[in-house]
């Protein structure tokens, strides 16, 4: 997933440019992180300007004090995809010790055999000696979903977060975005007025093609979420056959996908980066989009000048759960890597981290959860309790806050489906967002077929 921060185009201030070799002549080691554009802190104000140490600073600093001067420097390349990512390490052409892919990506590097292993002990549920932080900070939910998809032992979690609409409340009303079929039938805006081409989706292959899946199969998905609201269906048997539809790849799937894409040629416009920006400019007014994007929306929009409030909408039918983790690539400096991992784990660094991006940490505990009453917890003072909502977040805080304190918090009613509910939706959506597999060669080889194809004709 291509992912966006709240501070942009500012990566070069932190990156070294090629990546160098493990170590330098007066034995500083050399940690080769290869990492998404605008996805740490970088220790800078909006315009440029340091006024902090970054992330990668505060490590070195930290790993000299922690190892009795031994110096470290870590050399901080990006890419902008996965598979971006995937051709150069595969090709060679990129030497990391560290490397940051999706879910799915991560499969298909652990299968085809890239990957260094973590030492995970499923059994006791915690990581090797040296990434105690990870172990003891992890949130239970994230622990629990590495765990069910067989990604600890080659993966430590980064940021995770869903994938819905961002939209404008004064154009596109909620139950228009309720829906993936919004993209192929969006009507008219709330003044009148085509949507056409003012909706935006992913130039990314299997983010746009899970909603022309939860598109064409819309009717199996709905009668799914009446099944389990009936409580004839389990919370795990739910979510166990919505992903089966989620990830669908046969043939016929396919071909029902692509006859659904080349529908969108007229009314949609294709996007990575720029959707975002478009919904604070009011140049669009539904923008398919990440989590973490969409936050950015939310916080750039409000702070325009002619402040804008945008809102965000995970469809019913059922949506992605994501998540980014570390990878050490064959051949990485394992111990120099662990360390680095580790530092991020800390509840202080990750928090700063989550601030500066806009995703959503894996980490729990005491600093993540007061960063986030800082954030979004209703001031009682201004707005009573009646007009506000409770929103448990146990499923994601549990065991990880000082003993008696509940991670419950109250929100405003009127800022519900915005910034606080695109970084932790609640237990309910996340039953409905599934996790994107790998599909294999095969499968991999007649999608971007496809999906080539599709991009010919738009």
């Amino acid at each position: 997933m291509k992912k966006s921060a709240l501070i942009i185009a500012m990566s070069a201030l932190i990156s070294l440019g090629g990546l160098a070799s493990c170590g330098t002549d007066d034995g500083t080691i050399v940690l080769n992180v290869y990492n998404w554009e605008d996805y740490i802190y970088q220790g800078v104000d909006e315009k440029g300007n340091k006024i902090d140490d970054s992330t990668i600073d505060s490590f070195e600093k930290a790993y000299a004090k922690e190892h009795e001067g031994q110096k470290i420097r870590v050399n901080y390349i990006t890419f902008d995809t996965n598979e971006t990512m995937y051709t150069k390490l595969s090709k060679k052409l990129v030497k990391a010790d560290l490397c940051c892919p999706s879910d799915y990506m991560i499969q298909k590097m652990q299968s085809e055999g890239m990957l260094e292993s973590f030492g995970y002990d499923k059994a006791a549920k915690k990581y090797t000696e040296g990434l105690d932080n990870v172990t003891a900070n992890t949130s239970p939910y994230i622990k629990d979903l590495f765990d069910s998809n067989n990604f600890s032992d080659f993966a430590v979690p980064y940021f995770w977060g869903t994938m819905g609409y961002t939209y404008n409340p004064e154009y596109v009303s909620q139950e228009q975005v309720s829906t993936w079929d919004f993209q192929w039938n969006p009507g008219n805006d709330l003044k009148g007025n085509s949507l056409k081409k003012k909706i935006t989706i992913k130039n990314s292959v299997r983010d746009t093609y899970f909603t022309a899946v939860m598109h064409v199969y819309k009717d199996e998905t709905v009668a799914l979420k009446e099944q389990h609201e009936a409580g004839t269906l389990t919370d795990k048997a739910y979510n166990d056959a919505l992903s089966e539809i989620f990830n669908r790849h046969d043939s016929e799937t396919i071909a029902k996908v692509k006859a659904a894409l080349l529908e969108l040629t007229d009314i949609v416009t294709l996007e990575v980066d720029q959707g975002k920006t478009d919904m604070v400019l009011g140049n669009k007014y539904a923008n398919l989009a990440w989590s973490g994007d969409s936050v950015f929306s939310m916080d750039e929009a409000e702070a325009a000048s002619t402040p804008v409030t945008l809102a965000y909408e995970i469809p019913e039918e059922g949506s992605n759960v994501w998540f980014d983790g570390w990878c050490m690539p064959k051949g990485a400096n394992v111990e120099a890597a662990k360390a680095f991992l580790n530092f991020l784990a800390d509840p202080e660094v990750a928090a700063k981290n989550m601030e500066a991006v806009g995703y959503t940490s894996p980490i729990a505990g005491e600093a993540i959860w007061e960063t986030v009453k800082d954030w979004y917890e209703a001031d009682t003072e201004e707005v009573s309790e009646e007009d506000c909502d409770e929103c448990d977040l146990s499923y994601f805080f549990e065991g990880t806050l000082p003993e008696g304190e509940e991670a419950k918090i109250l929100i405003a009613k009127d800022e519900r489906g915005r910034q606080f509910d695109a970084q932790y939706p609640s237990k309910e959506v996340i039953n409905r967002c599934a996790i994107m597999k790998d599909f294999g060669a095969e499968g991999n080889a007649a999608l971007y077929k496809m999906w080539n194809e599709f991009k010919a004709s738009f």
